[in-house]
């Protein structure tokens, strides 16, 4: 902080001994010199970025440098390539693209070369964007799986320039790996799939592939665009999910990223597998898919029946009791987003059920469901619940 503040030969100083100190060879352990100038990378003038950019090239390029030394200098090229000038850029991407393309350098640094070509990349356009595409889609098949990822990471960082022909060469990579065809990976296509923005045609042609996909991956795949399936896109999928051991699991991931939309779209029978679903997931053993569940009920408490929302109601009361506080938590405000949707007795049973313990700490993680409760207490459920928030 203090050095971000300093003035003239001061800051100047601070630099060049930064520059002299700049050592990462030990793994996981952060340089705190490197650390410092990616701080104060924004207050460089033009001598001290071509002197970063220089010495981080030579480090870069040297195959000898220790590889944690050579990933901090990527990491340190990306703090400052937004200042860098167009020349600088094309540089600096010159020599990612050799380091990238030698299969002999470390995983590591290609991953991290990968994601920093694509930080440039995007801010350069003709041959040097088409240049990183290809590289990208190409890198889709390498050996290793960290550096497919960052290919896939840097190619949603490119989609935003794609033209016509670029998305429709990736969605085909999408297709193939999911198809495990042409050395594509199915991982790799699902984490595209999640940050594309598909039209219906090239959904309907991801539904066209699923016939060999675990149940689970294809629906945790599908649930990425679940928020964009027609009528018949989902029943299609409830009917493949249909009877599997593991069809309440499969439903939850399906759904569980656009609920609300999705929701919608369904009929009587396919909305009662849902809240099903997370219905029984109250009660499973991992208390972050009871967390997510219990949420979940109280999205969709507006598109149940009587006898589902009295299921919904009594299985949230329950949760008030289980071990786990963000569960506790979870089902505290799901009831308060249900309320509205209550009798007078549904109502009265969960005010009372709520904890009533003289510890204002304890009422408080339940705030949020009081607030929404309140509105419909009558007078002797506000004074009980006044008390209990200011005791």
């Amino acid at each position: 902080i203090i050095t971000v503040k300093l003035s003239g030969k001061q800051f100047d100083n601070a630099f060049n001994y930064f520059i002299s100190r700049f050592n990462c060879e030990v793994r996981y352990i952060n340089d705190k010199y490197a650390n410092l100038l990616y701080r104060i990378a924004q207050r460089l003038d033009e001598k001290q970025m071509n002197i970063v950019l220089n010495y981080c090239m030579d480090k870069l390029n040297d195959k000898n440098e220790h590889q944690n030394t050579r990933i901090k200098c990527i990491q340190s090229l990306k703090s400052i390539s937004n200042k860098c000038n167009e020349q600088q850029l094309n540089e600096a991407f010159n020599s990612l693209m050799d380091i990238f393309n030698d299969g002999n350098n470390d995983e590591d640094v290609r991953k991290e070369c990968a994601e920093l070509l694509g930080t440039i990349a995007v801010n350069l356009n003709g041959k040097h964007f088409d240049d990183a595409f290809q590289c990208f889609t190409n890198g889709l098949k390498d050996n290793k799986e960290n550096v497919r990822k960052s290919c896939a990471k840097s190619l949603v960082t490119l989609s935003k320039k794609w033209n016509d022909k670029q998305l429709d060469i990736t969605f085909q990579c999408l297709i193939d790996g999911f198809q495990n065809k042409n050395g594509y990976d199915k991982y790799i296509s699902r984490d595209l799939l999640e940050a594309m923005k598909l039209n219906e045609t090239q959904i309907d042609s991801v539904f066209t592939c699923n016939s060999e996909w675990n149940c689970e991956f294809y629906s945790q795949s599908i649930g990425y665009v679940s928020m964009k399936l027609n009528k018949k896109q989902l029943d299609d999928v409830f009917e493949c999910l249909n009877g599997l051991e593991d069809e309440n699991e499969c439903i939850r991931t399906l759904c569980g990223k656009s609920l609300e939309t999705v929701s919608t779209k369904l009929n009587d029978k396919q909305l009662d597998r849902v809240f099903n679903a997370f219905l029984y997931g109250l009660i499973d053993t991992n208390k972050q898919n009871r967390v997510s569940c219990a949420k979940s009920l109280g999205v969709i408490s507006g598109k149940l029946n009587e006898k589902q929302l009295e299921n919904a109601i009594n299985t949230l009361i329950d949760g008030l009791k289980d071990e786990d506080i963000n569960t506790r938590n979870s089902c505290a405000k799901s009831l308060g987003a249900i309320s509205t949707n209550l009798t007078d007795k549904q109502l009265e049973g969960v005010f009372n059920a709520l904890p009533d313990e003289q510890e204002s700490n304890y009422f408080y993680s339940y705030f949020e469901a009081f607030e929404e409760i309140s509105t419909k207490w009558n007078e002797r459920q506000s004074e009980k619940g006044f008390n209990a928030l200011i005791f």
